[in-house]
């Protein structure tokens, strides 16, 4: 191996190393502008950093000064869940209880031949339990049976209306509760406002801030010096542009590689040069060209179709752009042949045969001895 070819080598290594570097920064903020515009439409996949982390130190700051009414507030909640269970527990004890000393007093005033009104019989209160034990224990002639049934009756009416007293009690703590769950959660919701607010500043669609918040600082902590978060600030339409003229030129690497390796005639420093800007340049006659195409598809078709920049997927624009910077002499020679099928289809009248058959000065589009 000579040294010209050793040099050459280290060129193609260097080159293909600062092309990859420069390519998956570039790819990874305009992976992050992709899925932040999927996240959240209206942000357009720009987030600004600088606004994320200073909303996010004041929204750190508002939870601090809210935590307390926050903790209040979700002790209030759980004894209010608790109460409610304790009270419906009671009630549903209370009830029993009170069917089985109505039955009762109504077994009793049968036997007694006592007629109650409608009025007194449809009151299940204690005190209305307890007028009719009381007027039972006033009637003469009960047999002791029934005397001893309405002394039990007096204990079980007593013990109604402490419970029913209870239950006004419980009543009133969690009236005292709500009370203050109102008043708390106005100072939370106060809180909760200004956090919203401050979120959306950043995110238009704030109940996505979180996820997009998570994105944006994973994406700078794992950048290289803070790159990629820089980039990622950029207009989508100019990272998708910059993505593909550096996959242009790993297209071009690509192909410069194995004619590096295998082919006879070798590679020179000048055709190394001359083969990356070719591939970028082809790489993006392509890109617009592929971009012209669907949006003229879309017109003809009278469908309305997005083709702004921060919907191409990085993936689809890399391919563009590879595989262009691969086939960079055929993407040149097959927009040679389109545009010059679509001057002549408009009118133009075409070259002379003699004349289009002799070569291009210089070796046209496609001549490999030009730059070899």
């Amino acid at each position: 191996m000579t040294f010209y070819k050793f040099a050459v080598g280290f060129v193609l290594t260097v080159a293909m190393i600062a092309v990859l570097g420069l390519s998956a920064l570039v790819f990874s903020s305009r992976d992050f502008q992709f899925g932040v515009a999927q996240i959240s439409p209206s942000t357009n996949g720009l987030i600004s950093f600088a606004a994320l982390d200073a909303a996010d130190r004041q929204i750190q700051q508002l939870e601090g000064e809210s935590a307390g009414p926050r903790g209040e507030l979700l002790e209030i909640d759980q004894q209010i869940a608790s109460l409610d269970a304790q009270v419906e527990s009671a009630e549903a004890s209370t009830n029993e209880a009170r069917a089985e000393m109505v039955g009762a007093i109504a077994n009793i005033e049968t036997r007694a031949n006592v007629q109650t009104a409608e009025s007194a019989a449809a009151d299940m209160t204690a005190q209305g339990l307890s007028q009719r034990v009381n007027a039972l224990a006033a009637r003469p002639g009960l047999p002791p049976a029934d005397q001893q049934g309405v002394a039990q009756l007096r204990s079980q009416v007593q013990q109604l209306a402490e419970q029913e007293e209870a239950l006004d009690d419980r009543g009133a703590e969690r009236s005292a509760l709500v009370a203050r769950q109102r008043l708390v959660s106005g100072q939370v919701a106060e809180a909760n406002r200004r956090v919203f607010a401050l979120q959306q500043s950043v995110v238009p669609d704030y109940e996505h801030y979180t996820r997009v918040r998570g994105e944006a600082y994973a994406l700078r902590n794992l950048s290289p010096l803070g790159a990629s978060a820089f980039l990622a600030q950029g207009h989508p339409a100019l990272l998708s542009t910059v993505l593909v003229l550096l996959m242009g030129a790993l297209g071009s690497l690509l192909y410069l590689f194995p004619a590096y390796l295998n082919r006879p005639v070798p590679v020179t420093m000048a055709e190394i040069v001359v083969r990356l800007i070719f591939g970028m340049c082809a790489a993006l006659a392509f890109y617009v060209l592929a971009n012209a195409a669907i949006a003229g598809f879309s017109i003809a078709s009278s469908v309305t179709q997005a083709t702004t920049s921060s919907t191409l997927n990085p993936f689809t624009v890399s391919l563009v752009g590879i595989v262009a910077g691969v086939l960079s002499e055929d993407i040149a020679k097959w927009i040679q042949d389109r545009g010059r099928g679509i001057f002549q289809q408009g009118g133009v009248a075409a070259a002379a045969p003699t004349a289009a058959a002799e070569p291009a000065p210089g070796g046209g589009l496609v001549n490999n001895q030009a730059i070899s």
